[in-house]
């Protein structure tokens, strides 16, 4: 009877350990896809599209100037061990292309598919030949945001098929979200009387938004489209003419970029300065432009008062 009790343990706990070691293959077959965004808007649609379904680390945080950033330790880490990586391409991220170390995963461009548009390096033939020209700031358009949404959705749907038919719902969702955004804002923008729509920047950074809403930009402090750059005594002075003669209202300049510069220009030419919108940054968590559709409206909002 002993050696029957001590069968039926023995057996009893064979049984457990199975039944332990198939729960824990559960768990690792459930876990979430693990997503890498490089730049706070591309996260920011990413969690539009993904939601609670996937693991998401963004790289470069909201406030901070996508031209001028460095990523982390814990950012490597996050690259090394992603499933999917999401970049904005266009000259503004290629930095994660030396940060693959050991990733498996290859970059993925969102805004592939993009019509884009010539920007401020164009125009100036001092700057190196092999620079980008094309302006990388898509997403202030809304229609190119929307694109960007069926790109983030197709790349989580391949590399996470289970979960396909919510993705796809979650980024038509989001794109009636933008679209209705891109009929406020022109609202919004028709406030303004047509020979008042006429903007002066801080860089080349607003040329989707202007030809969406038809808007012009007349110049920029920093006419390039990267903010490492610096404005020639002579830009600066070609600016002010620019300003005069097109009876600028105001200069705009933006949260995460050193708007000192801006300020004197528009000290000189008395003008308004506003130094708050959403070029390369989206707002912190709670501002209301912490999404691409609230930084839209934030934006057509502030540009909306300082020129009607």
């Amino acid at each position: 009877m002993r050696l029957l009790f001590f069968c039926a343990v023995l057996i009893l706990s064979i049984a457990a350990m199975a039944c332990g070691d198939d729960e824990d293959m559960g768990d690792s077959g459930n876990s979430r896809l693990k997503v890498v965004a490089t730049t706070v808007q591309i996260t920011a649609l990413t969690q539009e599209v993904g939601g609670d379904l996937i693991e998401l680390h963004g790289i470069i945080p909201a406030g901070t100037d996508s031209h001028e950033f460095e990523p982390t330790a814990g950012d490597l880490r996050a690259i090394e061990e992603a499933d999917v990586i999401l970049k904005n391409g266009i000259g503004l991220d290629d930095w994660i292309d030396d940060t693959l170390g050991a990733s498996e995963a290859e970059p993925v461009t969102v805004t592939a598919g993009i019509e884009t548009i010539e920007g401020g390096l164009a125009d100036h033939e001092e700057e190196a030949e092999d620079e980008h020209t094309q302006d990388p700031h898509v997403w202030q358009d809304p229609a190119n945001a929307q694109i960007m949404v069926d790109n983030i959705a197709a790349t989580l749907s391949d590399a996470d098929p289970e979960n396909a038919d919510a993705y796809e719902a979650n980024a038509e969702a989001y794109n009636t979200t933008l679209e209705e955004t891109r009929n406020e804002v022109q609202a919004i923008i028709d406030e303004i009387s047509r020979e008042d729509r006429k903007l002066v920047t801080n860089h080349d950074a607003f040329g989707y938004f202007a030809s969406a809403f038809s808007l012009e930009v007349v110049g920029a402090v920093i006419p390039s489209l990267t903010t490492g750059a610096e404005a020639s005594a002579e830009d600066t002075a070609a600016l002010l003419e620019t300003i005069e003669r097109e009876n600028v209202k105001a200069i705009f300049a933006e949260s995460s970029v050193n708007s000192g510069l801006a300020r004197t220009l528009a000290d000189d030419a008395n003008v308004t300065i506003v130094d708050d919108l959403y070029g390369d940054s989206l707002g912190e968590q709670g501002s209301g432009a912490e999404t691409v559709h609230g930084m839209l409206l934030a934006n057509a909002r502030k540009i909306a008062d300082a020129l009607k």
